[in-house]
């Protein structure tokens, strides 16, 4: 199953306003260009946890309507090769130009942190394998984002050329651990509790001028899997915390089918949209909750 996937405050020094004062004189005053992540995780011995609170402080602020050119660009770098090296371990190469689309911010800041985090030979098979994008054409590309994936798919195979590569670079070029070594290093690394962490994300979002409207707009442009996902948590009575993650690799009725991983406040849950209907199963013991009527109200594939 892979991490989502699935991501500034528009302060006086960005909008011209006069300078604004430090609430709280024991916390660091933070510009969009920190990256910020957790003491707790600064002082774990795991070398993900901060790469993880990098995430989850960007996924807050993109929650709360927050924009990408919002946020911490070596955050965002930092994100994305998580992203990326999740993706790939998941479900190859293919998998990650499918779920990416092979967005071409994303693919920049895979590079980009690639670079940074001195993954000299990481970024050089990615260019390798990104070549085999143009090798395939833009029909042939086209073909694959609007396949089912799974099945007799000559494209997908072809993406997943560099896998086995990839994962005997990894290795040696630990991804994570470059990841957290550079985080650490960096100029620009705030370190705050987690109650402050929640506070400045909560400062940013209310510094939006625009809050309500993004809010609004936002919830129009749902793909189909989140509107599908809130309907089944309201008929359940649940109350939806945060979308964790797409599995292709799901079984349902002896088939492959996304399945999205989802977290309400009676814990982890997943959603199958198939044969008409979208249904709500319990993550641990996969008992079916709820069910609906999956029409196209809730907007296509």
């Amino acid at each position: 199953m892979t991490r989502l996937p699935m991501i500034v405050s528009l302060l006086a020094i960005l909008s011209g306003c006069s300078e604004q004062t430090n609430p709280n004189p024991m916390t660091p005053t933070l510009s969009s260009s920190d990256v910020v992540a957790s003491d707790a995780s600064l002082k774990s011995d795991d070398p993900y946890d901060v790469v993880g609170s990098n995430i989850a402080f960007l996924n807050a602020q993109l929650e709360q309507h927050l924009r990408h050119d919002e946020l911490s660009r070596d955050g965002l770098r930092s994100y994305y090769v998580d992203y990326y090296l999740a993706q790939v371990n998941n479900g190859g190469f293919s998998q990650f130009v499918y779920n990416s689309r092979w967005d071409r911010d994303t693919i920049r800041s895979i590079r980009e942190g690639l670079r940074a985090m001195g993954a000299t030979r990481h970024l050089e098979l990615f260019n390798e394998s990104a070549a085999i994008i143009e090798q395939i054409g833009a029909d042939g590309m086209e073909r694959f984002l609007s396949s089912e994936y799974f099945g007799e798919n000559k494209e997908r195979d072809i993406l997943n050329a560099f896998d086995d590569k990839f994962f005997e670079l990894s290795k040696s070029d630990d991804l994570i651990e470059l990841n957290s070594k550079w985080l650490r290093s960096l100029p620009n690394l705030k370190v705050l509790t987690r109650e402050e962490m929640k506070a400045e994300v909560e400062r940013r979002a209310a510094a939006l001028p625009d809050r309500q409207a993004r809010a609004a707009q936002a919830l129009a442009n749902e793909p189909r899997f989140m509107k599908l996902i809130r309907a089944l948590c309201q008929e359940a009575g649940h109350e939806l915390t945060r979308v964790t993650a797409g599995d292709p690799t799901h079984k349902y009725n002896g088939k492959n089918i996304l399945a999205w991983h989802f977290i309400t406040d009676k814990g982890h849950h997943y959603m199958v949209d198939a044969d008409g209907d979208a249904m709500m199963f319990n993550g641990d013991s996969h008992q079916q909750i709820v069910s609906i009527k999956a029409t196209e109200q809730f907007g296509t594939e």
